[in-house]
């Protein structure tokens, strides 16, 4: 399995958060990837391979100009205003209470005269913390999944399944449209979701060589190539919590099936029930599993992850393709998640195996995109598990 990587990933590295009304050290910090890398590197049966650069355009097929341009800016805009260079966070949130009442243009042009005013109105939690190489952190992130979705599309015309792995950092699927939150600031997942269902691979190819010779302000326009008939995604995010970004970003597109299984109640607190469901177009292709922290073992998390991927609907929908939101915070031990009952590593083995013989996955390329796992000294077990036990299985579907 190849793996795309890049050290960049490993620049973003703010001092201190604030969780619970407790000042630590930055949970989401490089050595997470650290410890992935040092697995991969010592198992034969991944390769590692360097990220291209497909530009901005795939971002902003999902993300709004103006809050990219912010992620982009705001670590200079705030070291000179004359604020601490350690790290840029939000003090104070646009809450509908404040300015519902007020014409949005209005509320967010006030918003926009200072770092601070930016920061609340494109940040929804204390977790978005910016330092100097943010910015080219998640740049690097969304280039590394974009890489990925390309060699992903690449393989699938040859091979008969194809898998491959993006490790990046930070993580994304609570980001969305228009707002950062949860460690996240581009959605990963949805990123290369849009990238695959607007791009064939020789226009992929084209992207990559254009980046190389022209600037971002000469951006090329998305070639949108199966807009009658795109391509359908399978989202099957199995982090800890619910991924609130990607579910908004596709609520209404039923050309998206998004399934999360996360622990419940739980942040991101407002969102991750049952009854949502999707909308408009979109209704019924969005499915969440909320499942008690305290009280789901390992055979119950397996179930109901078999279970969602057999569902009659999700079979039918025929994904062209799969993409995991590999989140390892559902490890027992994980200082940010943790499902008290995932005390199995074989769980995770178990995992990786369903993502290659439900009957909504055989056979159909998956992509896995790292998400959150905090405990640092067994990421790489378990990312490593999840993978092997997906290339262990002989797919007899």
């Amino acid at each position: 399995m190849e793996v795309v990587y890049s050290d960049d990933c490993l620049l973003h590295s703010p001092p201190k958060e604030l969780t619970r009304g407790e000042w630590k050290t930055y949970t989401e910090s490089p050595s997470r990837l650290v410890s992935i890398k040092q697995f991969i590197d010592k198992n034969t049966e991944f390769k590692v391979v360097s990220p291209d650069d497909y530009t901005l355009a795939p971002i902003l097929a999902v993300h709004k100009r103006e809050y990219v341009d912010f992620l982009s800016t705001i670590y200079k805009d705030w070291v000179d205003a004359g604020l601490p260079k350690d790290t840029v966070v939000s003090e104070i949130f646009g809450h509908c209470s404040m300015v519902g009442h007020l014409e949005p243009e209005e509320w967010k042009k006030k918003a926009l005269e200072t770092p601070s005013g930016r920061i609340g109105l494109y940040s929804f939690d204390l977790s978005v913390s910016f330092d100097k190489d943010t910015w080219l952190s998640t740049y690097t992130s969304a280039q590394i999944v974009l890489s990925a979705a390309h060699r992903l599309l690449q393989q699938s015309q040859t091979a008969k399944t194809s898998s491959i792995y993006a490790l990046c950092r930070p993580p994304g699927h609570h980001a969305a449209h228009d707002v950062a939150g949860g460690y996240c600031f581009i959605n990963n997942v949805a990123v290369a979701a849009k990238f695959l269902q607007d791009y064939e691979v020789r226009e992929m190819e084209a992207l990559a060589r254009l980046s190389k010779v022209k600037k971002e302000q000469t951006l090329p326009k998305p070639a949108v190539l199966n807009k009658n008939n795109k391509r359908r995604i399978l989202i099957v995010d199995v982090d800890y919590h619910h991924g609130n970004g990607t579910q908004a970003i596709f609520y209404d597109d039923p050309s998206v099936f998004y399934i999360s299984l996360h622990g419940s109640p739980d942040y991101p607190y407002f969102t991750g029930s049952g009854t949502e469901t999707g909308s408009g177009d979109g209704a019924g292709y969005n499915l969440n599993i909320p499942l008690d922290p305290i009280t789901t073992t390992d055979a119950i998390y397996l179930d109901h992850l078999e279970k969602a991927l057999n569902k009659p609907e999700i079979v039918e929908f025929k994904a062209d393709i799969v993409i995991c939101s590999l989140g390892l915070d559902t490890w027992h031990e994980d200082p940010v998640g943790g499902i008290k009952g995932l005390v199995d590593p074989l769980t995770y083995t178990k995992i990786g195996k369903l993502l290659k013989t439900s009957a909504s996955c055989a056979n159909i390329p998956v992509l896995f995109v790292q998400e959150g796992g905090y405990t640092i000294e067994r990421l790489g077990e378990l990312a490593g598990k999840v993978l092997l036990g997906y290339l262990s299985t002989e797919n007899t579907t």
